[in-house]
């Protein structure tokens, strides 16, 4: 029997997202094991909605759909002046199980912000 550590679950996780931009048409590049903000860069080709590169940053939790995954305050930080020096747009992928399925969201650091401030208020 072969044990999946977390690390080869988080990288398959990020092959899905990457396969899931490759098949909309972006050119995708993984900084495997970098421990950078950015898991994913993917240029888009010309044509696309979004004409900018986007960073894509993987969050993947074991943990029942309760709250949001976490990002520190300051990795918040750090992701919005790599959007706004480097002209790209930031993309946050996170996998987490809800119930007994495994669900994958995409989000923009506005929309993952909206929904914290929306659970803290909720409690």
């Amino acid at each position: 029997m072969i044990l999946r550590t977390s690390y080869s679950k988080g990288a398959d996780f990020e092959r899905d997202i990457l396969h899931y931009f490759k098949e909309m048409g972006y050119y995708v590049i993984r900084s495997a094991g970098s421990k950078r903000l950015c898991d994913l860069i993917a240029v888009p080709n010309r044509g696309k909605l979004i004409s900018e590169p986007l960073c894509i940053q993987c969050k993947k939790t074991a943990k029942r759909y309760e709250k949001l995954p976490s990002i520190s305050g300051e990795e918040l930080m750090k992701l919005r002046m790599l959007e706004e020096n480097y002209k790209l747009k930031v993309l946050l992928a996170f996998r987490f199980r809800r119930g007994n399925k495994w669900v994958t969201e995409i989000v923009t650091l506005d929309e993952y912000e909206e929904q914290r401030k929306s659970y803290k208020d909720s409690k």
